[in-house]
This record gives structure tokens, C-alpha cells and sequence, in this order.
């Protein structure tokens, strides 16, 4: 019984080597096809068809397109080897998108050039500053610890000299700036040094008033105190005209390291038509920047009155200030980055060693006495602050227009008409003055 159960195993055993001896026999022998062959078709045998039946929606695809003249990728990938649908080319790797993902799409280039036009209005003191009135009562000093000058209750003129402290208005300045890519960092951030350089406005107003009778303007108690001016402590010993011309220019010089991130990798969007095109994924980008800047505010006052209690007695008060800052600032900021467009803020300051000068000439042309030539120096520590809201449009991917909404602010500054004091002793030069800037910037840049 034993031996017969072993001999049908081997019986079967024997029928299944001969049944998977027979399988792989060579199918020429049979008469069949060779299956076709596993490996990836090479360039020259994508484009062939094989005698095995094969799907052909890849090929009517790819004819479809080449016969209406489709300009895959948009045209960001002209030239040999960058066309997904050109099988001739890619094989079967055709019917994917490529491998495309750089992240430089924008800002391409090692070094770029920024220039605007920069549209300030100045304001230099929160009140206006009133120099003289035709009222004799102006000269009035402390009464009841109160001066009387100026305060419109008492007053009885219009005629008043005033420099407004919002004023001389909007001017525009020049700014540039030349940059070099350094490197990038791990972190996909752009390392880069540029000096900036902004000039060429000129903030300026005139003042002219006459008095109705003759020498009939006197200056303010709280400019003139005790000390002689442009008229005397009676009637009709005042001036009869007076003019002024306040100027104010304003140069700043920058050498700034900066890091700028980056957008992640470009996105590859397919087009409705089946055409892919590389676009920037939007998303925000950070930026830090250190450096050393030196920024000059520079004024000059002209004071004249003609006529001083008599015909032909004139007085002139000349005022020039200089304000020579330079310091260590810090900033950074905050963009969205779209595709073709951004918007973004960026804030910078820092503390500056600030030298101001003061030179005044006081001059009376009756006699020598109340003139006065001095030479005044303040060491200060002033603050500078940039605040910038700017957007920009990218009409190629190295070249943008940009507008933006500025302000700066300097502190503890010398101004010229805080130096009117008909002081012809003195070492003391006012260094109180906050001038703000505020406006509107219009540019370009373009990377190389």
C-alpha cells in the first residue's frame, strides 16, 4: 500500500517537471510572437511603433498638438529638450511634466540697480513760528507769568511774518541704488551689499510782510527778549518791511548688508489647452538688513528788515545749520510675493552721532552795536527712522516698476529758525528740532 502511494508521487511529480519544462520551451517553436520588450524605449524607438497593440492616446496627443502649433510651456522653455509633448525627444517620458522647479523665477541676476523719485512733504515744527506782527504790544513781556505776544485775543492785526511748520512743502528728491549678490545661503536666502545715495531736494519758503504806516513791525518778546532787534520799545520805532527765505536740503548716504528669502520652489501648471507653463508659488518673504549711513540736513535763514525806527536803517539776521549724522542702523521687513506682483513693508533706524554746527551773523546797519558773528557746536545723539509700504509689478522677470509710501524722521536737529534769538553772547545752539518727512516714491529696478 506504502509503495504504492509512493509510486503515484512520483508519477505526479514527474508530470509537473514535464509541464513547467515544456512552458519554457522557446515560443518560436510554437509559432507565437515574442512579447515586446520591458525596457524603456530609447529615443529612436519611442517614436516606432511596436507589433505588439499599444495604447495610442499618448501619440494622437502629441500630433494633435504639433498640428494646431502649440507652443508648449508657455514659452519659458524654448529650444530643443524642453517640449513635454515632443515624444521624438522624450519618449515616453513625454507624456509627464518635466522636471522644472527653480525658485528664480524673479531676481535673477548678480547685480541689480534701483532708482525713484522720491516726493517729500517736510513738516518741521508741529505750530507755525510767527516772527513778527504789526502790533506794538507783541514786545510785551511775562505779565502775570504770561506773554502776551501773539495770542489772537489781544492782537489787533493780520499783519503777521509766519514761517508754517508743515511748510516749505513737497519736493522731490533723487534716490539709487547699485547692489551685488554675494551668495545663498542653506536657507534659500539671498546674501547681498548696495549703497544707496539720496539727494537733490530742496525744501524752501518765502515770507514778505510791510506795515501799513511806517515802522509799524516789531518782533515777538518770546524771539527777541531785552536784547536789540529789528525795531525799538515805542510807537513807530518798529520796521516797515520785512522778508524771509528759509531753506532746507536733505543728502543721506547708505552702505547696507541685506538678506532677502526667496520663494520656495516654481510651481509647472498645466493650461487648459495641456500646455505647461512654470509660475512662481505665492507666498511671503523676509528680509534683514545692517549697515552704516550718513545723513546731512543742512538750513540757512535770512531775516531782513528794512527801515529800522528810521529811513535806511536796515538789519539783516543770517542762520546756518548743519547736521552731519552718522550711525549704525538696523532693519527689516515683510513682502507677499505673487507671480507678478508683491506688496510689502519694511522698517529701518538707528542711533547717530550727530556733530550740528551753527553759524549766525547779526548786522545793523545804524551803528555796531547788537551785531553778533558766531560759531556754535552741539555733540548730539539723534535718532533716524525709515518706515517704507511699497508695491511693485514685474513686467519681465528681471525688471519692475514699484511705488511706495514713505516716511523718515531725524531727531534732535539744529534748525535754522530755532537759532533766531538776537543772542550776540552765547554758546548755545538749539538742537530740538524733529523734522519729519512724509511722501510718495515712484521707480524701477532691474537685475542683471
Amino acid at each position: 500500500m506504502i509503495n504504492a502511494r509512493r509510486f503515484i508521487g512520483l508519477i505526479m511529480t514527474a508530470s509537473l517537471w514535464a509541464s513547467v519544462g515544456f512552458a519554457q520551451g522557446t515560443p518560436s517553436d510554437l509559432g507565437d510572437d515574442l512579447p515586446p520588450d520591458l525596457t524603456l524605449p530609447s529615443m529612436e524607438g519611442a517614436a516606432q511603433s511596436t507589433t505588439a497593440p499599444q495604447s495610442s492616446y499618448g501619440q494622437d496627443k502629441v500630433s494633435d498638438a504639433a498640428a494646431q502649433g502649440e507652443q508648449s510651456l508657455d514659452g519659458y522653455y524654448p529650444g530643443p529638450g524642453c517640449d513635454p509633448y515632443n515624444t521624438d525627444l522624450h519618449g515616453l517620458w513625454g507624456q509627464i511634466a518635466p522636471i522644472e522647479s527653480t525658485g528664480t523665477w524673479l531676481r535673477r541676476g548678480f547685480w541689480y540697480v534701483e532708482a525713484d523719485a522720491v516726493v517729500f512733504n517736510r513738516m518741521w515744527s508741529r505750530k507755525d513760528k510767527r516772527f513778527a506782527a504789526e502790533d506794538i504790544n507783541v514786545i510785551q513781556g511775562p505779565v502775570n507769568n504770561n506773554t502776551l505776544g501773539f495770542n489772537p485775543v489781544f492782537l489787533n492785526t493780520n499783519r503777521i511774518l509766519i514761517l508754517n511748520g508743515a511748510l516749505p512743502g513737497e519736493d522731490a528728491d533723487v534716490r539709487g541704488t547699485l547692489g551685488s549678490f554675494l551668495f545663498r545661503d542653506a536657507h534659500n536666502r539671498d546674501h547681498t551689499l548696495e549703497f544707496t545715495a539720496l539727494g537733490g531736494a530742496n525744501w524752501e519758503q518765502q515770507r514778505t510782510m510791510s506795515s501799513i504806516a511806517p515802522n509799524g513791525l516789531f518782533v515777538p518778546y518770546f524771539i527777541a527778549g531785552h536784547n536789540r532787534t529789528f525795531n525799538g520799545t515805542t510807537a513807530g520805532t518798529g520796521s516797515t518791511r520785512q522778508t524771509m527765505d528759509y531753506a532746507s536740503d536733505l543728502s543721506s548716504f547708505e552702505l547696507n548688508y541685506r538678506v532677502r528669502g526667496r520663494l520656495g520652489h516654481d510651481q509647472l501648471v498645466m493650461d487648459p489647452n495641456g500646455s505647461w507653463h512654470r509660475a512662481a508659488d505665492a507666498g511671503f518673504e523676509r528680509e534683514y538688513l545692517v549697515g552704516l549711513r550718513f545723513l546731512k540736513v543742512d538750513e540757512s535763514l535770512d531775516w531782513r528788515a528794512q527801515d529800522i525806527a528810521v529811513a535806511g536803517a536796515d538789519g539783516s539776521y543770517l542762520v546756518d545749520t548743519e547736521n552731519n549724522l552718522f550711525g549704525f542702523q538696523m532693519g527689516t521687513g515683510t513682502t507677499y510675493q505673487a507671480p507678478r506682483w508683491s506688496i510689502g513693508g519694511t522698517v529701518k533706524g538707528g542711533v547717530f552721532v550727530n556733530p550740528a554746527l551753527g553759524l549766525t551773523r547779526l548786522d545793523f546797519t545804524a551803528d555796531d552795536t547788537g551785531d553778533a558773528n558766531l560759531r556754535l557746536r552741539e555733540q548730539q545723539l539723534s535718532f533716524v527712522g525709515e518706515f517704507k509700504l511699497q508695491g511693485r509689478y514685474h513686467i519681465l522677470p528681471n525688471v519692475s516698476v514699484r511705488a511706495a509710501y514713505e516716511m523718515l524722521l531725524v531727531t534732535s536737529a539744529a534748525l535754522a529758525p530755532t537759532q533766531a534769538t538776537f543772542t550776540t553772547d552765547t554758546t548755545y545752539l538749539n538742537t530740538t528740532g524733529n523734522p519729519f518727512y512724509h511722501g510718495a516714491s515712484f521707480g524701477v529696478e532691474t537685475f542683471w
